[in-house]
Protein backbone atom coordinates (compact mmCIF):
# COMPACT_ATOMS: atom_id res chain seq x y z
CA UNK A 1 0.00 0.00 0.00
CA UNK A 2 1.39 3.37 -1.08
CA UNK A 3 0.53 6.30 1.21
CA UNK A 4 0.16 9.57 -0.69
CA UNK A 5 -0.28 13.12 0.54
CA UNK A 6 -1.99 15.35 -2.03
CA UNK A 7 -1.06 19.04 -2.01
CA UNK A 8 -2.82 21.67 -4.11
CA UNK A 9 -4.97 24.80 -4.10
CA UNK A 10 -7.73 23.69 -6.45
CA UNK A 11 -10.33 21.11 -5.51
CA UNK A 12 -10.86 19.82 -9.05
CA UNK A 13 -7.12 19.07 -9.44
CA UNK A 14 -6.96 17.37 -6.07
CA UNK A 15 -10.03 15.31 -6.95
CA UNK A 16 -8.37 14.00 -10.11
CA UNK A 17 -5.63 12.41 -7.99
CA UNK A 18 -8.14 11.14 -5.44
CA UNK A 19 -10.11 9.48 -8.23
CA UNK A 20 -7.05 7.49 -9.23
CA UNK A 21 -6.65 6.31 -5.64
CA UNK A 22 -10.33 5.38 -5.37
CA UNK A 23 -9.96 3.17 -8.43
CA UNK A 24 -6.97 1.39 -6.86
CA UNK A 25 -7.90 1.12 -3.19
CA UNK A 26 -5.82 -2.02 -2.70
CA UNK A 27 -2.66 -0.26 -3.90
CA UNK A 28 -3.04 3.43 -3.01
CA UNK A 29 -4.15 5.24 0.13
CA UNK A 30 -4.68 9.01 0.30
CA UNK A 31 -3.13 9.78 3.68
CA UNK A 32 -4.25 13.41 3.64
CA UNK A 33 -4.78 16.62 1.70
CA UNK A 34 -3.12 20.02 2.20
CA UNK A 35 -3.70 23.34 0.48
CA UNK A 36 -0.87 25.60 1.70
CA UNK A 37 2.70 25.54 3.00
CA UNK A 38 1.83 25.34 6.70
CA UNK A 39 -0.69 22.51 6.40
CA UNK A 40 1.52 20.66 3.91
CA UNK A 41 4.58 20.65 6.16
CA UNK A 42 2.50 19.66 9.20
CA UNK A 43 0.98 16.77 7.22
CA UNK A 44 4.39 15.65 5.96
CA UNK A 45 5.66 15.62 9.54
CA UNK A 46 2.68 13.83 11.09
CA UNK A 47 1.59 11.47 8.31
CA UNK A 48 5.05 10.62 6.93
CA UNK A 49 3.77 9.69 3.45
CA UNK A 50 5.88 7.80 0.92
CA UNK A 51 4.82 10.14 -1.86
CA UNK A 52 3.69 13.76 -2.01
CA UNK A 53 1.66 14.51 -5.14
CA UNK A 54 1.53 18.25 -5.84
CA UNK A 55 -1.11 19.58 -8.22
CA UNK A 56 -0.32 23.00 -9.59
CA UNK A 57 -0.56 25.55 -12.39
CA UNK A 58 2.08 27.80 -13.93
CA UNK A 59 3.42 30.48 -11.61
CA UNK A 60 2.32 28.80 -8.38
CA UNK A 61 5.42 29.76 -6.38
CA UNK A 62 4.05 28.44 -3.07
CA UNK A 63 3.86 24.89 -4.44
CA UNK A 64 7.48 25.19 -5.64
CA UNK A 65 8.52 26.31 -2.16
CA UNK A 66 6.67 23.35 -0.61
CA UNK A 67 8.50 20.94 -2.93
CA UNK A 68 11.86 22.46 -2.00
CA UNK A 69 11.16 22.33 1.75
CA UNK A 70 10.06 18.69 1.62
CA UNK A 71 13.18 17.80 -0.28
CA UNK A 72 15.43 19.57 2.22
CA UNK A 73 13.81 18.30 5.41
CA UNK A 74 12.36 14.95 4.32
CA UNK A 75 14.55 13.81 1.42
CA UNK A 76 13.31 10.22 1.70
CA UNK A 77 9.84 11.33 0.54
CA UNK A 78 9.25 11.21 -3.21
CA UNK A 79 7.72 14.43 -4.56
CA UNK A 80 5.85 14.33 -7.88
CA UNK A 81 4.10 17.20 -9.62
CA UNK A 82 1.07 17.07 -11.90
CA UNK A 83 -0.08 20.03 -13.95
CA UNK A 84 -1.30 20.90 -17.41
CA UNK A 85 0.80 23.15 -19.65
CA UNK A 86 3.47 24.19 -17.12
CA UNK A 87 5.83 26.76 -18.65
CA UNK A 88 9.58 26.29 -18.98
CA UNK A 89 10.46 28.62 -16.10
CA UNK A 90 8.19 26.71 -13.73
CA UNK A 91 9.64 23.39 -14.91
CA UNK A 92 13.18 24.71 -14.36
CA UNK A 93 12.37 25.79 -10.81
CA UNK A 94 10.73 22.45 -10.02
CA UNK A 95 13.73 20.51 -11.29
CA UNK A 96 15.97 22.53 -8.98
CA UNK A 97 13.66 21.80 -6.05
CA UNK A 98 14.29 18.06 -5.85
CA UNK A 99 11.07 16.97 -7.58
CA UNK A 100 11.39 13.43 -8.91
CA UNK A 101 8.82 13.73 -11.71
CA UNK A 102 6.81 16.45 -13.45
CA UNK A 103 3.99 15.20 -15.70
CA UNK A 104 0.61 15.94 -17.14
CA UNK A 105 -2.22 14.15 -15.37
CA UNK A 106 -2.35 10.48 -16.42
CA UNK A 107 -5.40 9.40 -18.36
CA UNK A 108 -5.93 6.21 -16.40
CA UNK A 109 -5.43 5.09 -12.81
CA UNK A 110 -3.17 2.22 -13.84
CA UNK A 111 -0.75 4.69 -15.48
CA UNK A 112 -0.73 6.77 -12.31
CA UNK A 113 0.13 3.70 -10.22
CA UNK A 114 2.78 2.55 -12.69
CA UNK A 115 4.57 5.91 -12.60
CA UNK A 116 4.49 6.13 -8.80
CA UNK A 117 5.62 2.53 -8.33
CA UNK A 118 8.53 3.01 -10.73
CA UNK A 119 9.76 6.04 -8.78
CA UNK A 120 9.50 4.11 -5.50
CA UNK A 121 11.42 1.16 -6.96
CA UNK A 122 14.18 3.45 -8.23
CA UNK A 123 14.43 5.15 -4.86
CA UNK A 124 14.58 1.83 -2.99
CA UNK A 125 17.47 0.59 -5.14
CA UNK A 126 19.40 3.83 -5.08
CA UNK A 127 22.45 3.66 -2.84
CA UNK A 128 24.28 6.43 -1.09
CA UNK A 129 22.28 9.62 -0.72
CA UNK A 130 19.46 8.74 1.61
CA UNK A 131 19.88 6.29 4.47
CA UNK A 132 17.33 6.25 7.27
CA UNK A 133 20.07 5.24 9.70
CA UNK A 134 22.11 8.28 8.67
CA UNK A 135 21.55 11.99 8.88
CA UNK A 136 21.49 13.01 5.23
CA UNK A 137 22.69 16.52 6.07
CA UNK A 138 26.23 15.63 7.08
CA UNK A 139 28.03 17.47 9.85
CA UNK A 140 31.25 17.32 7.88
CA UNK A 141 32.61 16.26 4.52
CA UNK A 142 36.15 15.68 3.30
CA UNK A 143 37.12 16.76 -0.21
CA UNK A 144 40.26 15.05 -1.50
CA UNK A 145 42.04 15.87 -4.73
CA UNK A 146 44.17 13.18 -6.38
CA UNK A 147 46.79 15.02 -8.39
CA UNK A 148 50.04 14.58 -10.27
CA UNK A 149 51.76 17.27 -12.34
CA UNK A 150 53.28 14.59 -14.57
CA UNK A 151 50.93 12.43 -16.65
CA UNK A 152 50.98 8.66 -16.49
CA UNK A 153 51.89 8.07 -12.84
CA UNK A 154 48.54 6.45 -11.95
CA UNK A 155 46.42 9.22 -10.45
CA UNK A 156 43.13 7.89 -11.81
CA UNK A 157 43.99 4.35 -10.73
CA UNK A 158 44.52 5.61 -7.18
CA UNK A 159 41.40 7.79 -7.13
CA UNK A 160 39.05 5.17 -8.54
CA UNK A 161 40.24 2.23 -6.46
CA UNK A 162 40.40 4.24 -3.23
CA UNK A 163 36.85 5.46 -3.90
CA UNK A 164 35.65 1.89 -4.37
CA UNK A 165 37.26 0.82 -1.09
CA UNK A 166 35.66 3.71 0.80
CA UNK A 167 32.27 2.82 -0.66
CA UNK A 168 32.75 -0.81 0.36
CA UNK A 169 33.26 0.44 3.91
CA UNK A 170 29.74 1.84 3.78
CA UNK A 171 30.73 5.47 3.23
CA UNK A 172 28.87 7.93 1.04
CA UNK A 173 31.46 8.71 -1.59
CA UNK A 174 31.47 10.29 -5.04
CA UNK A 175 34.28 10.71 -7.55
CA UNK A 176 34.31 13.76 -9.82
CA UNK A 177 36.47 13.41 -12.93
CA UNK A 178 37.87 16.88 -13.62
CA UNK A 179 40.27 15.78 -16.32
CA UNK A 180 37.89 17.55 -18.68
CA UNK A 181 39.68 16.79 -21.94
CA UNK A 182 40.75 13.16 -21.57
CA UNK A 183 39.28 11.91 -18.30
CA UNK A 184 38.52 8.20 -18.23
CA UNK A 185 37.61 7.39 -14.61
CA UNK A 186 34.27 5.90 -15.71
CA UNK A 187 35.98 3.40 -18.01
CA UNK A 188 38.06 2.10 -15.09
CA UNK A 189 34.74 0.83 -13.67
CA UNK A 190 33.16 -0.18 -16.99
CA UNK A 191 30.56 2.55 -16.53
CA UNK A 192 28.91 4.03 -19.60
CA UNK A 193 27.22 7.17 -18.29
CA UNK A 194 24.66 8.83 -20.53
CA UNK A 195 25.35 12.18 -18.89
CA UNK A 196 28.61 13.87 -17.92
CA UNK A 197 29.75 16.91 -15.96
CA UNK A 198 29.55 18.91 -19.20
CA UNK A 199 25.87 18.02 -19.62
CA UNK A 200 25.22 19.01 -16.01
CA UNK A 201 26.87 22.39 -16.47
CA UNK A 202 25.14 23.05 -19.79
CA UNK A 203 21.69 22.16 -18.52
CA UNK A 204 21.78 24.09 -15.23
CA UNK A 205 23.03 27.42 -14.06
CA UNK A 206 25.08 27.80 -10.88
CA UNK A 207 22.17 28.37 -8.51
CA UNK A 208 20.05 25.51 -9.83
CA UNK A 209 22.42 22.57 -9.41
CA UNK A 210 20.71 20.35 -6.83
CA UNK A 211 21.37 16.90 -5.40
CA UNK A 212 18.50 15.58 -7.50
CA UNK A 213 20.28 16.75 -10.64
CA UNK A 214 23.51 15.16 -9.47
CA UNK A 215 21.66 11.89 -9.00
CA UNK A 216 20.54 12.02 -12.64
CA UNK A 217 23.90 13.08 -14.03
CA UNK A 218 26.09 10.61 -12.15
CA UNK A 219 26.73 6.90 -12.66
CA UNK A 220 26.53 4.35 -9.87
CA UNK A 221 29.01 1.49 -9.57
CA UNK A 222 28.03 -1.77 -7.90
CA UNK A 223 30.40 -1.00 -5.00
CA UNK A 224 28.27 2.03 -4.10
CA UNK A 225 30.69 4.58 -5.58
CA UNK A 226 29.08 7.40 -7.55
CA UNK A 227 30.98 8.88 -10.49
CA UNK A 228 30.44 12.15 -12.31
CA UNK A 229 32.17 11.48 -15.59
CA UNK A 230 34.39 13.77 -17.64
CA UNK A 231 32.99 15.12 -20.94
CA UNK A 232 32.75 12.58 -23.73
CA UNK A 233 34.79 14.76 -26.07
CA UNK A 234 37.51 17.39 -25.40
CA UNK A 235 35.61 20.21 -27.09
CA UNK A 236 33.01 20.13 -24.32
CA UNK A 237 35.62 20.98 -21.66
CA UNK A 238 35.03 24.71 -22.11
CA UNK A 239 31.40 24.23 -21.09
CA UNK A 240 32.49 23.32 -17.57
CA UNK A 241 32.93 26.69 -15.93
CA UNK A 242 34.86 27.12 -12.70
CA UNK A 243 31.89 28.75 -10.95
CA UNK A 244 29.76 25.71 -11.71
CA UNK A 245 32.43 23.34 -10.43
CA UNK A 246 32.45 25.28 -7.16
CA UNK A 247 28.67 25.09 -6.92
CA UNK A 248 28.78 21.37 -7.67
CA UNK A 249 31.39 20.66 -4.99
CA UNK A 250 29.46 22.75 -2.44
CA UNK A 251 26.33 20.69 -3.12
CA UNK A 252 28.20 17.37 -2.94
CA UNK A 253 29.69 18.31 0.43
CA UNK A 254 26.19 18.40 1.93
CA UNK A 255 25.33 14.84 0.97
CA UNK A 256 28.59 12.89 0.75
CA UNK A 257 31.09 11.98 3.43
CA UNK A 258 33.88 11.94 0.86
CA UNK A 259 34.16 13.87 -2.38
CA UNK A 260 37.12 12.60 -4.42
CA UNK A 261 38.38 14.69 -7.32
CA UNK A 262 40.52 13.28 -10.09
CA UNK A 263 42.54 16.33 -11.12
CA UNK A 264 44.07 16.76 -14.56
CA UNK A 265 47.85 16.65 -14.79
CA UNK A 266 49.95 19.74 -15.38
CA UNK A 267 49.65 23.15 -13.76
CA UNK A 268 46.80 24.95 -15.52
CA UNK A 269 45.77 28.37 -14.24
CA UNK A 270 42.33 27.15 -13.19
CA UNK A 271 43.89 24.55 -10.90
CA UNK A 272 44.85 27.21 -8.38
CA UNK A 273 41.15 27.72 -7.70
CA UNK A 274 40.48 23.99 -7.72
CA UNK A 275 43.13 23.36 -5.08
CA UNK A 276 41.33 25.81 -2.80
CA UNK A 277 38.22 23.61 -2.91
CA UNK A 278 39.86 20.58 -1.31
CA UNK A 279 40.74 19.68 2.27
CA UNK A 280 43.60 17.42 1.21
CA UNK A 281 45.74 17.05 -1.90
CA UNK A 282 47.05 13.53 -2.47
CA UNK A 283 50.09 14.02 -4.68
CA UNK A 284 50.63 10.79 -6.60
CA UNK A 285 54.19 10.17 -7.77
CA UNK A 286 56.46 7.44 -8.98
CA UNK A 287 60.01 7.03 -7.69
CA UNK A 288 61.46 8.31 -10.95
CA UNK A 289 63.54 11.48 -10.83
CA UNK A 290 61.62 13.06 -13.73
CA UNK A 291 58.34 12.70 -11.82
CA UNK A 292 59.86 14.02 -8.59
CA UNK A 293 61.27 17.04 -10.42
CA UNK A 294 57.75 17.87 -11.65
CA UNK A 295 56.42 17.34 -8.13
CA UNK A 296 58.92 19.85 -6.76
CA UNK A 297 57.68 22.53 -9.16
CA UNK A 298 54.08 21.74 -8.23
CA UNK A 299 54.92 21.98 -4.53
CA UNK A 300 56.30 25.49 -5.01
CA UNK A 301 52.93 26.54 -6.48
CA UNK A 302 51.00 24.80 -3.73
CA UNK A 303 53.15 26.54 -1.13
CA UNK A 304 52.33 29.94 -2.62
CA UNK A 305 48.64 28.98 -2.46
CA UNK A 306 49.01 28.10 1.21
CA UNK A 307 48.18 24.42 0.63
CA UNK A 308 51.56 22.87 1.45
CA UNK A 309 50.42 21.56 4.85
CA UNK A 310 47.47 19.86 3.16
CA UNK A 311 49.58 17.87 0.70
CA UNK A 312 50.25 14.16 1.29
CA UNK A 313 52.36 11.90 -0.90
CA UNK A 314 51.24 8.59 -2.38
CA UNK A 315 54.07 6.71 -4.02
CA UNK A 316 52.83 4.55 -6.88
CA UNK A 317 54.58 1.64 -8.60
CA UNK A 318 57.20 1.15 -5.92
CA UNK A 319 59.78 -1.41 -6.95
CA UNK A 320 62.60 -3.03 -5.01
CA UNK A 321 65.01 -1.96 -7.76
CA UNK A 322 64.24 1.74 -7.32
CA UNK A 323 67.33 3.84 -6.67
CA UNK A 324 65.32 6.69 -5.14
CA UNK A 325 64.28 6.06 -1.53
CA UNK A 326 61.50 7.34 0.70
CA UNK A 327 63.97 9.57 2.47
CA UNK A 328 64.96 11.25 -0.80
CA UNK A 329 61.35 12.06 -1.69
CA UNK A 330 60.71 13.30 1.84
CA UNK A 331 63.74 15.59 1.76
CA UNK A 332 62.95 16.98 -1.70
CA UNK A 333 59.19 17.52 -1.33
CA UNK A 334 59.11 18.02 2.46
CA UNK A 335 55.67 16.42 2.77
CA UNK A 336 54.30 13.45 4.63
CA UNK A 337 54.35 10.18 2.74
CA UNK A 338 51.22 8.22 3.61
CA UNK A 339 51.58 5.07 1.52
CA UNK A 340 53.44 3.34 -1.29
CA UNK A 341 51.62 1.14 -3.77
CA UNK A 342 53.72 -1.73 -5.11
CA UNK A 343 54.51 -2.01 -8.80
CA UNK A 344 52.25 -4.66 -10.36
CA UNK A 345 51.78 -3.84 -14.03
CA UNK A 346 49.98 -7.08 -14.87
CA UNK A 347 47.32 -6.58 -12.19
CA UNK A 348 46.84 -2.91 -12.99
CA UNK A 349 46.50 -3.34 -16.75
CA UNK A 350 44.25 -6.39 -16.48
CA UNK A 351 41.93 -4.55 -14.10
CA UNK A 352 41.83 -1.53 -16.43
CA UNK A 353 41.18 -3.59 -19.56
CA UNK A 354 38.35 -5.45 -17.83
CA UNK A 355 36.88 -2.29 -16.35
CA UNK A 356 36.88 -3.59 -12.79
CA UNK A 357 38.41 -2.39 -9.51
CA UNK A 358 41.61 -4.10 -8.45
CA UNK A 359 39.92 -5.49 -5.33
CA UNK A 360 37.20 -7.10 -7.44
CA UNK A 361 39.38 -8.73 -10.05
CA UNK A 362 42.44 -9.40 -7.91
CA UNK A 363 41.32 -9.36 -4.27
CA UNK A 364 44.44 -11.10 -2.95
CA UNK A 365 46.94 -8.87 -4.74
CA UNK A 366 49.24 -6.47 -2.95
CA UNK A 367 47.63 -3.62 -4.91
CA UNK A 368 44.20 -4.50 -3.55
CA UNK A 369 45.59 -4.44 -0.01
CA UNK A 370 47.22 -1.08 -0.72
CA UNK A 371 43.95 0.58 -1.76
CA UNK A 372 42.16 -0.99 1.19
CA UNK A 373 44.78 0.57 3.46
CA UNK A 374 44.42 3.96 1.80
CA UNK A 375 40.69 3.83 2.49
CA UNK A 376 41.42 2.91 6.12
CA UNK A 377 43.82 5.84 6.37
CA UNK A 378 41.29 8.31 4.93
CA UNK A 379 38.47 6.99 7.09
CA UNK A 380 40.60 7.29 10.22
CA UNK A 381 40.88 11.07 9.65
CA UNK A 382 44.54 10.66 10.58
CA UNK A 383 46.96 13.37 9.51
CA UNK A 384 50.00 12.39 11.61
CA UNK A 385 51.20 9.25 9.83
CA UNK A 386 54.41 9.68 7.84
CA UNK A 387 56.13 6.53 6.59
CA UNK A 388 59.28 8.07 5.14
CA UNK A 389 61.58 6.48 7.75
CA UNK A 390 59.54 3.33 8.45
CA UNK A 391 60.24 -0.22 7.35
CA UNK A 392 57.57 -2.21 5.49
CA UNK A 393 56.85 -4.10 8.70
CA UNK A 394 56.39 -0.87 10.64
CA UNK A 395 54.08 0.51 7.94
CA UNK A 396 51.97 -2.65 8.09
CA UNK A 397 51.79 -2.37 11.88
CA UNK A 398 50.76 1.30 11.69
CA UNK A 399 47.94 0.54 9.26
CA UNK A 400 46.84 -2.38 11.38
CA UNK A 401 46.44 0.06 14.28
CA UNK A 402 44.44 2.45 12.10
CA UNK A 403 42.13 -0.37 10.99
CA UNK A 404 41.40 -1.10 14.65
CA UNK A 405 40.72 2.54 15.46
CA UNK A 406 43.99 3.18 17.30
CA UNK A 407 45.06 6.82 17.19
CA UNK A 408 48.62 7.30 16.04
CA UNK A 409 50.30 9.67 18.47
CA UNK A 410 52.20 12.40 16.66
CA UNK A 411 54.51 13.17 19.59
CA UNK A 412 55.56 9.55 19.98
CA UNK A 413 56.19 9.27 16.26
CA UNK A 414 58.32 12.41 16.26
CA UNK A 415 60.35 11.19 19.26
CA UNK A 416 60.94 7.90 17.50
CA UNK A 417 62.18 9.68 14.37
CA UNK A 418 64.44 11.95 16.41
CA UNK A 419 65.92 8.93 18.14
CA UNK A 420 66.71 7.37 14.78
CA UNK A 421 68.34 10.52 13.47
CA UNK A 422 70.63 10.65 16.53
CA UNK A 423 71.85 7.09 16.10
Amino acid sequence: MINILVVGKYNDSIQRVKNFADALKEDINIAGVASDEKSAMEAVDSLNPQVVAITMDTGDSEMILIAKKIYMYKPEIIVVVYGDKLDNDTLKQLIGSGVKSVNNYPKEAKDFLKDIQQLIDEENTRLGYVNKNHNVLLTGSTVIGFYAPKAGVGTTTCAVNTGVELAKRGRKVILVDLDLEFGDAASFLDLKPKKTIADLCIDFDTQNISISDIDKYSALHSSGLYVIAAPKSPEYAEKVELSKIKSLIDTLKIYFEYVLIDFPDGLQSAQAELFNMVNRVYLVTSMQLTAIACDKHAMSILSVLGKKDNVYIIINRKDKQDIVKYKDIHNILKCKIIYSIPSDYKTAINALNRGIPVSTGFPHSTMAKAFENLAIYIDSKNTDLDIWDMSDREVAAAYSKLSHGVVINKNKAEKKKASRRNK
